[in-house]
């Protein structure tokens, strides 16, 4: 906010439109987290569900203070804006039902992955009404009141009826919501609201915690603390078909053929062939370096989707790998993807110095994935070796297993 703005001048209401911008961002936060593929997994979901609930808090407490204390006095005023006022006062009213439908959703999605579809509607439902509400309350709500009262009453009320009543920890939270991502000149708008001490604290300690819990839900590289990718995806094609291509993948005492990085894997607990909860562990070898790792299969749909987890044990890593097979009229389309759950600090610095391929590990996946189209292309022309049951796993199996690895 300009320090120079005329106390006595039309109110500087910019910063309504910087609120509505992060409500606008994290909404479309949400819905790509919740709709692009991988899901969500456990950590990722609370965390979602929990910041959705907050933000409708945060929008309950906005409209509060705008229909009790902000538009009141613009309509004892200014007899011409009126007709408008009930347009947001109507606006108001009508918005209700979505936010509090969009709370139910994200209650039971916070228990619950199978509540990731109800989640998604409610964010639609209450974007069709929202979004055009804040549109128009910038553009003809805000030149009405900039044009009713002085910026000394503007602050006056912001500061009584949206920064009193809160405690520090809140006001450092939604600051840091607002300023997420904004322009510098809009940042600075909010920042320059508070006072020096406090600002520093916020831009300078509450900002890590606020970065945390940004990083637990949208899980992307602009909020991590980690030196390692977070995700990765390649892809490649085979002549032969998915059904064939499935047969090595699902064979995983092959691993060693095709991965530059996993040697070999042997079956736990008796498996033979993949299934919902069955275990392997695969063992690797990076330069120097060499480590195992126990994996369960999380998803199955055979021949088209295999997902399997592995788990680090004491050193708390934890990371998904998804292979899609595609069938494209002549062949297969195989897609690897893997992202990582969970991995701890002072892990993450040791893998960075001892193992250095980690940092980027695309050409080495694509690399494995043509290894893999080859070889399902000798299998195929010698005739493939089916794993005992395969035929078993080829019924869709969904999220049957639920892990929890933050």
């Amino acid at each position: 906010m300009n320090t120079a703005t005329d106390p006595d001048g039309p109110a500087d209401t910019r910063v309504m439109g910087i609120v509505h911008s992060a409500l606008r961002r994290d909404l479309a936060r949400a819905r790509s987290a919740l709709t692009e593929r991988p899901y969500p997994f456990d950590a990722q979901r609370v965390a979602i569900a929990e910041h959705l609930i907050w933000m409708m808090n945060f929008l309950r407490n906005h409209h509060r203070s705008e229909d009790e204390h902000l538009y009141p006095l613009v309509r004892a005023r200014n007899r011409g804006a009126r007709a408008l006022l009930d347009d947001m006062d109507h606006d108001h009213r009508s918005i209700v039902p979505a936010m509090e439908a969009l709370e139910r959703a994200a209650t039971s999605y916070r228990d619950s992955a199978d509540a990731r579809g109800e989640v998604v509607a409610a964010v639609d439902v209450l974007s069709e009404s929202l979004l055009p509400h804040l549109a128009r309350e910038e553009r003809e709500m805000m030149p009405a009141v900039s044009a009713t009262i002085t910026d000394t009453e503007w602050r006056h009320w912001d500061e009584e009826y949206n920064i009193k009543p809160k405690g520090p920890i809140e006001l450092f939270d939604e600051g840091l919501f607002i300023i997420d991502s904004a322009e510098p000149d809009d940042a600075l708008a909010i920042t320059e609201l508070v006072p020096p001490i406090p600002r520093w604290l916020m831009l300078n300690v509450m900002i890590r915690r606020y970065r945390a819990g940004a990083f637990r839900r949208w899980r992307t590289p602009q909020f991590s603390p980690l030196r390692a990718q977070l995700r990765g995806r390649s892809e490649t094609t085979s002549t032969a078909c998915p059904t064939t291509v499935w047969s090595v993948l699902a064979d995983v005492t092959r691993v060693g053929e095709w991965s530059h990085e996993c040697r070999r894997a042997r079956w736990l607990d008796g498996a033979t062939a993949p299934g919902v909860g069955e275990r392997f562990r695969g063992s690797s070898k990076s330069g120097l370096m060499r480590w195992s790792r126990s994996c369960t299969f999380t998803e199955l749909d055979a021949p088209h989707e295999m997902v399997w987890i592995t788990h680090g044990g004491i050193y708390g890593d934890s990371t998904e790998w998804r292979f899609i097979l595609d069938s494209d009229g002549t062949g297969t389309r195989i897609e690897q993807s893997f992202r990582v759950l969970s991995l701890p600090r002072w892990f993450d610095r040791m893998i960075s110095l001892t193992v250095p391929a980690h940092h980027d590990r695309g050409n080495a996946l694509h690399g494995d994935l043509v290894r893999l189209a080859r070889l399902a292309e000798r299998d195929q022309e010698s005739g493939p070796r089916l794993l005992p049951n395969i035929e078993a796993s080829a019924h869709r199996t969904e999220n049957t297993l639920r892990t929890r690895p933050m």
